[in-house]
């Protein structure tokens, strides 16, 4: 009896916890150390010419033409990928629930927050059929349709090729 009642009232517990985490949205974070790749179109003459301390101004829409005068259209992930997020967090320094509010201010100036699709395939897609854009995807994914221009790590923000552990876990 007394098992049966400490079982239930730990079940009570276990689920009052998953519903606080629903309602609130919050989770503890799972660590990521998965490489990010900063990815342009592959075909020359698409590919805009950008510098890695600009990357934060292109995605805030504060900075829209490359050095040549192309328009970039940079694109993100869908708000809930843990990839936007890691982006978000190491580039935006914010996160994307906190980004509405910002988006919202500029909206009546007309600048219109980046595109964003619902997959790295999408992503890889748009990227490689669009003038000017920039996205990104997990790593281990870049395939010839796209150019990796930097690699972010967990700590930093690089051109030069990372160490890659891909298995099959990532993709």
């Amino acid at each position: 009896m007394l098992l049966s009642t400490t079982l239930n009232i730990s079940r009570w517990i276990c689920s009052a916890g998953l519903f606080s985490l629903l309602l609130t949205g919050t989770a503890v974070a799972v660590e990521d150390n998965r490489v990010i790749a900063v990815i342009v179109p592959a075909q020359a003459g698409l590919a805009p010419d950008i510098h890695p301390d600009e990357l934060g101004l292109i995605f805030w829409r504060k900075k829209l033409y490359a050095t040549h005068g192309q328009a970039l259209h940079p694109v993100n992930l869908h708000s809930e990928h843990p990839l936007r997020l890691k982006f978000s967090q190491q580039v935006l320094h914010s996160t994307p629930r906190s980004q509405v509010s910002y988006w919202n201010g500029l909206y009546f100036h007309g600048v219109q927050p980046p595109y964003t699709v619902q997959s790295e395939e999408a992503m890889i897609r748009y990227v490689a059929e669009t003038d000017g854009a920039i996205g990104y995807i997990d790593a281990c994914h870049v395939d010839e349709r796209i150019k990796p221009l930097f690699w972010l790590t967990p700590s930093k923000l690089t051109s030069e090729l990372p160490v890659l552990r891909c298995d099959n876990s990532n993709q």
